[in-house]
């Protein structure tokens, strides 16, 4: 990810950074960095956890190879070749179009696969990036946006070496793999250096900032430095910078992405298709290669598989996946009982189950069905979390404001 670089473009003074980048063929590199400890900026706020990008205009970052390898295409492509999309990913929206259209810091994600009062102190960070396909219309006597309604979510790890150091980033890993068994005193050093590391993350995404005064970075929505085009080219430059460092192939921990069938009318095809991929992590080019994963969900209880229903999920408005269906059908005792809170069967239970679905104190991401998840906005047929829907604004689903307010205020307490 981090690449060597050819030549020097241009040297600029970003927040007491002094950065020399180089951008070539759409790659991220750095030359050098110099970093002086960021000023206070007082505390971390909504739209530093969540970063919205805007759907248009040129300023962008592009979905090419220095940062989504051409072998995770492959792979994603051949696995929605095996459902209903067929090939209309690659046909509907060419890479070309493919964008990066949010990123979020999760500060603290839970290591126990089940609800538990540690899950505060045995957690570790995670980077979350949205790309989507966005193609410019001509609608009556302007351009305007238009997303495909298909989004792919990449997510990755920290492994403590940049903020930490080496020698503390080892201890920190070595307490991560053992986390269930942890004494009261390694706990205690685990959390220091959780929070440690997750510190310096905070300070650089708050060093991403080009606009005044911090209020206008309160609430998840679109950043305030897109409101004109010299903030919005400061931070480009951050942000560039800061993939560069944080999302590299060898970091994913896991790729998800979710298609309609051809056609663009969601409404009208009402099915969707969900698939998810983890990193080989054997042989050379570590994280370069990615792999089907079994989808699954969990119990909140004590982080058993109640379930696994393969490697694609197909589902419309009013149900979810068939196979999910039919296993539920024959579940017997505490699996069944536990699945039917877990899941959105019908479409009556969004009101009955979607507060608690939407609140990760009550539910983990892996407690529920990939569909299920997606379905609790308020447009019945908008699937999206964090992300655009045909012409209209971002869609900020209940999730990720529960998600946002719940870090907030971690992070605060330390």
């Amino acid at each position: 990810m981090l690449l060597a670089c050819r030549s020097c473009l241009s040297q600029m003074l970003v927040h007491h950074r002094i950065l020399i980048s180089s951008v070539f063929t759409g790659a991220f590199a750095i030359c050098g960095v110099v970093q002086a400890a960021p000023a206070s900026v007082g505390p971390v706020r909504a739209k530093d956890l969540a970063v919205v990008l805007p759907a248009g205009g040129s300023q962008r970052v592009a979905a090419e190879d220095a940062i989504f390898p051409a072998a995770w295409w492959e792979q994603i492509h051949a696995a929605f070749a095996k459902t209903s999309v067929g090939d209309a990913v690659e046909r509907e929206s060419p890479l070309a179009n493919w964008r990066l259209v949010a990123m979020r810091l999760a500060p603290c994600q839970p290591l126990l696969p089940y609800l538990s009062e540690r899950n505060d102190v045995l957690c570790q960070p995670e980077l979350r990036l949205v790309w989507q396909p966005v193609e410019q219309r001509y609608r009556r006597d302007r351009w305007v946006s238009y997303a495909d309604d298909r989004a792919v979510h990449v997510l990755y790890r920290f492994n403590g070496e940049r903020e930490l150091g080496v020698e503390r980033a080892k201890i920190w890993q070595d307490l991560l793999r053992r986390a269930e068994s942890l004494s009261i005193t390694e706990t205690e050093t685990y959390k220091k250096l959780t929070r440690t590391l997750v510190k310096s993350i905070t300070a650089e995404l708050q060093d991403l900032r080009s606009v005044s005064p911090a209020k206008e970075y309160d609430g998840v929505g679109e950043r305030p430095e897109f409101g004109n085009q010299s903030s919005a080219t400061r931070f480009m430059a951050s942000l560039h910078s800061f993939l560069a460092k944080h999302a590299r192939p060898e970091l994913l921990t896991q790729l998800t992405a979710f298609s309609l069938p051809e056609g663009r009318e969601p409404p009208m095809i009402d099915e969707w298709v969900f698939v998810a991929f983890e990193p080989t992590h054997s042989g050379q080019g570590q994280g370069q290669e990615i792999q089907p994963q079994s989808l699954t969900v969990r119990s909140r209880r004590d982080g058993r598989i109640l379930v696994e229903y393969g490697v694609k999920a197909r589902a419309s408005v009013r149900r979810d996946d068939e196979v999910l269906q039919d296993l539920f059908d024959h579940a017997t005792g505490e699996n069944k009982s536990e699945l039917d809170e877990a899941v959105i069967w019908t479409f009556g239970d969004r009101k009955t189950k979607g507060a608690r679905i939407a609140d990760p104190r009550q539910t983990h991401v892996a407690h529920t069905s990939c569909v299920s998840c997606h379905k609790l906005g308020k447009l019945t047929f908008d699937l999206h979390n964090l992300s655009y829907f045909e012409d209209r604004g971002v869609s900020i689903s209940p999730r990720v404001e529960m998600d946002v307010k719940k870090e907030l205020a971690w992070i605060a307490a330390d």
